[in-house]
């Protein structure tokens, strides 16, 4: 199984690196993060966002915030996460945050650990708020770090 596929939860669409038809040195890659309220995007919200953009092998941009999630973030999550209510009281909501995050992104070949997990709590968000879901690719460390370890 290869560590790229669509961001589409249901039934990810494996594709291998020759796919992306660029040169792996020409590819930007935003690596992205979330914490949640919970692990069901239909239940469960964003509470923060952390991206690092690489282009060449180089960092080349940074994108973190918090979210406020509009409910309650449980104990046991602030005890995993360090997040805690108080934390996102102020922070902007994820409709405020999804453009900012969306022009980062832009078309960048989307890495996560786990993708399904998080691309899935990004494209509720995204068809929460409207707007079309993610066509990036993306590619998941899972399969990578089972491969290597």
């Amino acid at each position: 199984m290869s560590p790229i596929s669509s961001p589409s939860v249901a039934a990810p669409r494996q594709i291998s690196f020759d796919d992306l038809g660029t040169p792996l040195n020409e590819v930007t890659f935003c690596i992205i993060d979330f914490e949640t309220t919970g692990t069901s995007c239909d239940h469960d919200t964003i509470t923060e966002i952390g991206a690092v953009k690489v282009h060449a092998g180089a960092e080349v941009a940074r994108f973190q915030t918090l979210v406020n999630p509009g409910r309650l973030i449980p104990p046991q999550v602030t005890v995993l996460t360090g997040i805690a209510q108080a934390m996102v009281t102020t922070a902007p909501r994820i409709e405020a945050v999804l453009p900012t995050l969306l022009e980062f992104i832009a078309d960048s070949v989307l890495v996560a650990h786990n993708a399904r997990f998080d691309m899935s709590f990004l494209q509720a968000a995204l068809r929460r708020s409207g707007r079309d879901e993610l066509t990036n690719p993306v590619i998941d460390t899972v399969p990578l770090s089972r491969r290597l370890f």
